[in-house]
């Protein structure tokens, strides 16, 4: 059985650059240049990264066991777009914050790359999601 360090799953870090996301993807098979699975830096705009530092830190680090992120599920439409769900307090979702992701980028392909690996990539069902307030932009 695996513990918390070992749970597959994707996480983005709570406190941060602003204006930047730091991503761990963690796999007991799929490993794409560290030994738990794979990080990225991303792109986000501003507001994401003060949101992210009010989330409470619900899950650790896989490369220092610091308590120091928050999972979030990757949603792909059929008309081959992607969204990052991240969530927590409401932001521009109720439930937390809903990022729509730009394929075309390096560091969002690696994630794309690995998510698909680890079979860790919800096929959504219908339109993706759009925030009364124009939703935010990774």
């Amino acid at each position: 059985m695996m513990n918390e360090q070992e749970e597959e799953r994707m996480q983005v870090k709570c406190n941060y650059d602003i204006g930047r996301l730091h991503i761990q993807g963690v796999s007991g098979t799929v490993k794409h240049g560290r030994k738990y699975g794979m990080a990225t830096k991303m792109r986000t705009s501003d507001d994401v990264s003060f949101w992210l530092r009010e989330q409470p830190a619900t899950h650790k680090s896989a490369a220092s066991g610091e308590l120091m992120y928050i999972p979030f599920e990757l949603y792909k439409y059929t008309d081959g777009s992607y969204q990052m769900f991240i969530r927590g307090s409401e932001a521009n979702h109720p439930e937390g914050a809903m990022l729509d992701l730009q394929p075309l980028d390096q560091p969002i392909q690696q994630l794309l790359e690995f998510a698909t690996e680890a079979d860790m990539v919800i096929d959504a069902v219908g339109p993706r999601y759009v925030s009364m307030n124009g939703g935010e932009e990774e």
